[in-house]
């Protein structure tokens, strides 16, 4: 099997006596033990009249099975374990994962192989889960993927399994006269669920004659019926449905064209990669490029090229462009241009050489690529098992074998006109049908021949050019040796007025790959809401201007990001680090011969209200999560807040606001991965000179947060437009300290699953329940939330604060065993190592911004958990979380479906916001 040098995991791939093809992984260092296994069967296999099937069952094997038959129990399992665990269905599959510490491994296993041996369906369960899925169904009713997706299922060949519903509700999953939905749901997983359909992968820290052992004793059992999975035998498309123009009406307001081709599958063609060449070149960023002329016309903000459904019998390639409102009186215009770009690609495009150029980045990312956690890997390579032939598992998505220029023109000849489907996602277009499902209004038109014969063969703009050879491509690529001192932790080696740089060179992960963290603390930025929208926007115009000269660094594998944050910008750079000194030098000549264009702010800034008056479209329950960092934290205003503020900013405001930034400003560098300290005091002259870090003022900007004190109960409500119900409940710890952290931690680790099969599974009051850590300004939070398709805000109330009120007879319910499994599966998920260069970089530089200059937060955490008893936990529920005795912020919206209920009625009103945060510090 073909593996990265950088790779030291054993694979070994088997094929069970059932006919089940496995994927044993023996990684020493994994932290956590994975399994993942994938059917082939998906939503196209569903029943004509029991759309939602394959779906449905997915979530029924989680609840029962004939050996662990208690509801709810494999959850409790896996959290105590320290572990978490998902499925999805797709179109063809439908991949179940979970992962675990490892001594839990083989209990884990015994429990998911049952899911496909002796699921026991019960009754009351799938009576219950029907509801769940309903709930999934309307909780997304209004998200405009799902609605533009029943617009493509209903504009494709009719006949094609792609065009069913795939999530189901309470209609298609409902027990008819005739039969029950559980006896069909029986028949289906008894016909469906063969062990030759299935791949599984088994990762972790034990050897692979262990994992081997386990595959064999809990997965041979699989019954295999030797049921080959039928070939689709009508296309996705006829002539039918081709040369159509398609307009959809979204609830947000995106103006969204996408030329879409549709092609046979390419699967075969894994090795050779013939769309991603093409996809390379029309995503093109940098000069000359597609997407350049399309900008410089005014008639788009983004580009992206290769995207699309694929399936057995069919792959998709789509170009989708997000459209100015200049754009959307051109769309003709556009489209002309995207086949001159199609048309230059087949007259000048063919190299050998560009395929190389992919090749060799691809390559790179492959010899260098860093772990990712056990649960991730396991959950694609499963996938690949399915796809890839045994040697190509690990290596086929970034095989490039051979440069094939007759496939490559072959599947260029298919981006025809005649070929297209054309969909403008935009309100205000004519719409005479609606879709079924979401009732998402649509239309289907015919091209014209004029249009056609337009597009067929355009003449080519002289403005279009074909990328030239990528400068940013690494060639040293041996990491720097070590130098003294380089295991420890990050060390402060400057500390000037206004200026810290901190470095480590990384000892563990031999990449040649760096990260840089620039933080740029002003507290001029961020002195005003309207100050902080100008923030936003000068990011923004930054990462505009930069964007075409440093698209190809980002192809050779380098990023790098610009945002705003509570106490100004910071400026992050990732990936190879040879040349990432040439890109940050590009990045501040922009920032230093910065412009302020007119048009190009005007663009900016409608792009910016477009996505934050979208924000009011979200679901119910993300508007609570933004209205309360936002009530929490002055320096991070809630959208509507934003929006009043963006409104009226004009552009020539910007240069001298700039300018103020610069008169008080603070930097905290840190450089770390692949570097030697010469390198990093390199790096922090070319910053000091290009900030002018000698003669202004330095501050840190403060960071302030409401600190709830004695305040009872607050209540917030907003007004969403939604069916749904939602509720938010916010704890908050006074004190910072490793032990408070330690506490609420656990409490949210010991509730969550409780808090799921309780309200969700067992009162059904929702698809969207949990709990959640919502550390602010590093004080610790916690949060219960629910949204409701079949309660309002009263109800939901009662329901959690019943639960809380339980909560502690439930601690007092667990055994000394189980309470102590609980806490090492949190202990094991704080200490977990890190996984590779980019987690450890991420948590150096929270620590950085924590003040947690010894490096050892984490540990002090760990130590306070050792030292936690059950009486603590029970008092701080009892203290603290108890409703009557408790602060807390109660954030709550009331569904339109729920308008005739009595309004939520408790606490004290969070009256002014403004008032409100006058006491934050």
């Amino acid at each position: 099997m073909h593996t990265s040098p950088n790779d030291p995991k054993q694979y070994q791939y088997i094929t069970l006596s059932n006919e089940l093809k496995v994927l044993l992984v023996h990684d020493a260092d994994a932290p956590r033990s994975a399994a993942a296994l994938t059917v082939n069967v998906g939503h196209f296999d569903d029943p004509l009249d029991r759309q939602g099937m394959a779906h449905f069952l997915e979530h029924m094997l989680f609840l029962g099975t004939e050996k662990y038959p208690r509801v709810g129990e494999f959850q409790t399992f896996i959290n105590q374990s320290g572990g978490s665990n998902n499925a999805w269905t797709g179109t063809e599959n439908t991949t179940y994962f979970f992962e675990v510490s490892p001594h839990a491994f083989s209990e884990g296993l015994d429990r998911f192989g049952q899911f496909f041996t002796a699921p026991l369906f019960n009754e009351e369960a799938v009576d219950k889960e029907r509801n769940a899925v309903d709930s999934e169904y309307k909780l997304k009713i209004k998200d405009d993927v799902r609605r533009l997706y029943q617009v493509h299922k209903e504009t494709v060949n009719q006949h094609h399994p792609f065009s069913k519903f795939s999530v189901g509700d309470l209609t298609t999953l409902e027990d008819r006269h005739d039969k029950s939905v559980r006896d069909e749901l029986i028949e289906f997983y008894q016909t469906h669920y063969s062990a030759n359909l299935m791949a599984l992968v088994l990762l972790g820290p034990q050897s692979l004659d262990e994992l081997e052992a386990y595959a064999t004793t809990f997965f041979q059992h699989i019954p295999n019926s030797g049921m080959a999975k039928p070939t689709i035998p009508v296309p996705l498309v006829t002539d039918n449905e081709k040369a159509k123009f398609i307009t959809i009406d979204p609830i947000k307001e995106v103006r969204k064209l996408t030329l879409s081709f549709t092609l046979p599958s390419v699967e075969q063609y894994y090795r050779e990669k013939p769309l991603s060449y093409i996809a390379h070149l029309l995503g093109n960023e940098g000069s000359g490029s597609l997407m350049s002329l399309l900008k410089k016309e005014g008639y788009i903000n983004t580009l992206a090229a290769g995207g699309g459904v694929n399936g057995s019998n069919f792959r998709e390639f789509t170009i989708g462009l997000s459209l100015t409102p200049k754009g959307l009186a051109h769309i003709d215009d556009i489209v002309e241009i995207v086949f001159q770009y199609i048309a230059l690609i087949k007259q000048q495009g063919l190299n050998e050489w560009r395929y190389q150029e992919k090749k060799s980045v691809l390559e790179m990312a492959f010899r260098y690529q860093e772990k990712s956690r056990p649960l991730d890997t396991a959950s694609y390579l499963v996938m690949n098992l399915m796809h890839y032939a045994p040697d190509d598992i690990v290596y086929g998505d970034y095989m490039m074998a051979g440069y094939d220029e007759a496939l490559i023109e072959q599947f260029l000849a298919q981006l025809s006109p005649d070929n297209m489907r054309l969909v403008l996602v935009a309100q205000g277009q004519e719409y005479d049908r609606t879709a079924q499902w979401y009732n998402t209004p649509y239309r289907v038109a015919d091209f014209s021949a004029e249009q056609i014969a337009r597009w067929r063969d355009p003449a080519i703009s002289s403005e279009l050019a074909l990328p030239e050879p990528n400068p940013y491509l690494c060639e040293h690529l041996d990491p720097h040796p070590l130098s003294e001192g380089a295991e420890l932790p990050p060390q402060l080696i400057q500390d000037l007025p206004g200026f810290r740089l901190w470095f480590k060179q990384e000892h563990e992960f031999r990449v040649p790959k760096g990260i840089m963290y620039v933080a740029i603390d002003s507290p001029h930025a961020v002195s005003s809401p309207r100050n902080i929208v100008k923030t936003r926007l000068c990011v923004e115009m930054l990462l505009e201007a930069t964007n075409e000269a440093a698209y190809p660094a980002e192809i050779a594998g380098m990023s790098y990001n610009l945002y705003a944050h509570q106490g100004g910008v910071t400026l992050q750079l990732s990936g190879f680090s040879e040349k990432q000194p040439l890109l940050l030098k590009l990045l501040l000549e922009h920032f230093a011969n910065r412009t302020f264009n007119q048009d190009r702010f005007n663009n900016i800034k409608a792009q910016m209200l477009r996505n934050w008056r979208n924000a009011a479209q979200d679901k119910p329950i993300s508007q609570l999560f933004n209205q309360l960092t936002g009530v929490l934290q002055p320096n991070n205003p809630p959208y509507p807040v934003l929006i009043e503020a963006l409104e009226s900013i004009e552009v020539d405001e910007l240069p001298a606001f700039v300018e103020a930034i610069f008169a008080e400003l603070h930097i905290d560098t840190f450089i770390y991965g692949n570097w030697r300290k010469e390198d990093a005091l390199a790096i922090a002259e070319t910053l000091k000179d290009a900030f002018r870090v000698t003669d202004q003022l330095y501050g840190e900007s403060q960071r302030p947060l409401v600190r709830l004190k004695q305040s009872g109960t607050l209540t917030h409500e907003i007004q969403c437009q939604h069916a749904d119900s939602a509720i938010l409940m916010y704890y908050q710890s006074r004190e910072t300290t490793p032990r408070k952290i330690a506490i609420y931690t656990l409490a949210n680790h010991l509730m969550s699953t409780t808090f799921f099969h309780e309200l969700r599974t067992r009162q059904q009051l929702g698809y969207m329940v949990g709990t959640a850590n919502l550390p602010l300004n590093r004080h610790p939070g916690l949060i219960l939330y629910i949204q409701s398709p079949v309660a309002g805000p009263t109800q939901l109330l009662e329901a959690i604060d019943e639960f809380t009120n339980a909560f502690a007879l439930v601690l007092l319910e667990l055994n000394e065993a189980q309470w102590q499994a609980s806490k090492q599966g949190l202990i094991a998920q704080i200490s977990e190592p890190d996984t590779n260069l980019r987690a450890r970089a991420q948590r150096f530089w929270v620590s950085i911004g924590n003040k947690d200059a010894e490096f050892n937060q984490r540990q002090k955490v760990i130590e306070a958990l050792s030292g936690l008893d059950r009486v603590d936990m029970v008092r701080f529920i009892v203290d603290i979380i108890k409703p009557r005795t408790s602060n807390r912020i109660v954030m709550h919206a009331q569904g339109q479906a729920h308008s005739n209920l009595e309004p939520l009625i408790i606490g004290e009103p969070i009256g002014s916001i403004d008032e409100f945060q006058k006491g934050a510090y």
